[in-house]
């Protein structure tokens, strides 16, 4: 049976509402830094069976990066499969949505 577990940015890890670099070392709330701190760590007590959602309420920011950093990064560190099959919500404008995609799609590209 799957079930839906949800990542709240805004509860989980409330700074990254205001995204920062790709990188820690080039500034603070990287998206190197979300990915290994809070994304992964997620993503490990996520089965097989169930559903990812990230929900972006309240983020103040978006920045490329940061994005393709944290969800591309950790298409790139082995966790394809889990990022593949995450739902995004309350992320505006939808365009941010698709390019999420993108970013987990030319990671799964390369790899």
């Amino acid at each position: 049976m799957q079930s839906n577990k949800v990542f709240i940015i805004k509860n989980e890890s409330p700074q990254y509402l205001y995204q920062g670099p790709r990188f820690a070392r080039l500034g603070l709330n990287s998206g190197e830094e979300f990915r290994e701190k809070y994304l992964i760590p997620w993503l490990d007590r996520l089965s097989s069976n169930d559903e990812g959602i990230v929900d972006f309420e309240d983020t103040k920011t978006f920045s490329p990066s940061f994005l393709e950093e944290a969800f591309g990064g950790a298409v790139r560190r082995g966790y394809g499969p889990k990022v593949e099959r995450l739902k995004f919500i309350n992320i505006e404008p939808n365009d941010w949505k698709d390019d999420i995609s993108l970013y987990i799609d030319n990671a799964l590209k390369r790899t």
